[in-house]
């Protein structure tokens, strides 16, 4: 009988399925790596992240006062377009600090939450209404955290995140925000946009409020 390597390798694969051996695995890996890649693909990406800062009494934001005493915190948030995240520990009032009014903190509240058990979170926009998420548990230390599904509004532009107290479902004040100087400050010649093409929140989850402020926070 004349010797191929055609008929050698045949012959191997008729064996080994005669003898039950899969020779499919390396096949079946590879497919299954291009669905996990075109899922990763498929999943929103990032929009913006970064760390959440204190107040200065007698800045507005948007329309959003700062509290009336300077706030410190420890933490940090992700946007997403179907999903906001943040946390945060030690959002309080500090020992050393100044009051709207130019009086030192008293010292009653310095080093506490002076009281606020919840605080809400609030997604402005430069060109959009907000998005005013729930409020969430604030404990005695000033540990919180939020995940919450949103709508990106269309063409919204220049996210800025705000954490304070709410009230009717406005944010009455701002505790905690991310760093809108550092993301705008910046001379770079044109308005900074969202890549991330904007996906609808996830069956079942919560979609997120959207309310536009009447008049400005106290």
């Amino acid at each position: 009988m004349r010797w191929t390597w055609k008929g050698t390798v045949s012959a191997a694969a008729v064996a080994a399925l005669g003898a039950g051996i899969a020779i499919s695995p390396v096949f079946a890996a590879a497919k299954s790596a291009k669905a996990t890649h075109a899922e990763a693909s498929a999943a929103p990406a990032v929009i913006m992240a970064g760390k959440l800062y204190g107040n200065i009494p007698n800045v507005t934001i948007r329309g959003v006062a700062a509290g009336k005493a300077p706030w410190v915190v420890d933490g940090s948030y992700q946007l997403k377009s179907n999903l906001f995240t943040a946390s945060g520990k030690w959002l309080i009032i500090p020992k050393q600090g100044y009051m709207d009014n130019g009086q030192p903190v008293p010292a009653k509240i310095g080093g506490t939450t002076n009281g606020i058990a919840e605080v809400g979170a609030e997604i402005t926009f430069a060109n959009a209404s907000p998005i005013v998420l729930p409020p969430v548990k604030l404990d005695s230390q000033g540990d919180f955290s939020f995940h919450d599904a949103i709508q990106w509004p269309k063409g919204a532009a220049q996210p800025v995140v705000l954490i304070g107290p709410e009230k009717n479902g406005q944010l009455v004040a701002w505790f905690a925000a991310s760093d809108f100087l550092a993301d705008y400050g910046q001379a770079t010649g044109s308005a900074w946009m969202p890549t991330a093409k904007p996906a609808r929140p996830e069956h079942g989850a919560k979609a997120a409020v959207t309310r536009a402020h009447r008049g400005d926070a106290k």
